[in-house]
């Protein structure tokens, strides 16, 4: 691969940026919406502070992949990004978005000596099951300290909301892994990174690779966001408004897909309509953006592998 974790991070901070710019992308952020309590350069802000932590697990994984996992300090990545943001933002902006990119970026260092691509999620699965108790610490502290919406008495072991749970996971030798394993019951990012990647793989990074030759970015993002929201509904609206909510948001995703064509007038005018709607009830598939985001950064470290971007 001729990408070294500098290169790496570029692309994930790149990724991050044309998923907030998506427009129309309903429901969320993006260059002509902002929200009451976040904007839009908050965002471009939160992609350019990530973009350091990204960089050091990218660096710590080609250094010391497979023997020194250990090292590698996914769960102190994700709390830096984390406590910069809320410093320079004041709201939650990247928490899912640090929790799906930083381990990609160290499993993309972790392939700097190889070509392909498609031994990105068993890399992932690797790292994530080396990681330590100090991982799933730090964790819990970037999700207390994000404040992310929804997830009040959802768990029923090591609960961030209880003031015992880091000194449990501590006692206990919980690790990482064995934290997003039990939250997976009800939340699609952790599940994604227990289970290999199978919604980037199979819905955001086959779509990037399909049309990202022959459509505009804006085009693809758009694309990307709708195969998502359309086959797996969004864990934001599940936990704020319900899985009923939830599937009707996919559904609409689904006929939007099925009627229109990609880059067309028709599509975008539906989209226009479906932001609308989704505005209007408070309905924000923030966690398909961060799917979205993911899937773009696989995408484009795909992209240059072989070429690097200089």
């Amino acid at each position: 691969m001729k990408l070294n974790s500098r290169n790496i991070a570029q692309l994930g901070e790149i990724a991050t940026l044309l998923e907030v710019s998506a427009y129309p992308k309903p429901g969320n952020v993006h260059r002509t919406q902002d929200f009451d309590d976040m904007t839009f350069e908050d965002f471009l802000i939160s992609g350019s502070v990530l973009r350091e932590s990204l960089e050091i697990v990218a660096f710590n994984a080609s250094k010391y992949y497979p023997n020194l996992l250990n090292k590698l300090q996914i769960g102190d990545a994700i709390l830096r990004s984390v406590t910069t943001t809320k410093n320079l933002v004041n709201t939650n902006t990247n928490l899912g978005i640090s929790m799906l990119l930083i381990p990609i970026s160290a499993g993309c260092g972790a392939l700097i000596d190889q070509e392909n691509i498609y031994h990105l999620p068993k890399m992932v699965d690797i790292i994530m099951k080396n990681t330590r108790s100090e991982d799933a610490v730090a964790l819990t502290k970037a999700i207390v300290l994000a404040n992310a919406g929804g997830i009040e008495d959802k768990a029923q072991k090591y609960d961030v909301n209880n003031n015992n749970t880091i000194n449990e996971i501590t006692k206990n030798n919980v690790n990482m892994y064995d934290l997003l394993e039990m939250s997976s019951k009800y939340d699609k990012i952790s599940e994604e990174l227990v289970t290999g990647l199978p919604i980037i793989s199979e819905y955001g990074f086959s779509t990037f690779t399909k049309y990202e030759n022959e459509f505009s970015r804006n085009d693809v993002t758009l694309e990307i966001f709708l195969t998502i929201l359309s086959n797996v509904p969004d864990t934001l609206i599940n936990r704020k408004y319900g899985e009923k909510i939830a599937n009707m948001v996919s559904n609409r995703a689904k006929k939007i897909l099925k009627d229109t064509e990609i880059a067309s007038k028709e599509r975008y005018k539906e989209l226009e309509k479906f932001d609308t709607y989704l505005r209007s009830k408070k309905y924000n598939p923030g966690t398909t953006a961060d799917f979205t985001a993911a899937s773009l950064f696989v995408g484009l470290v795909d992209k240059y592998s072989t070429t690097g971007i200089y």
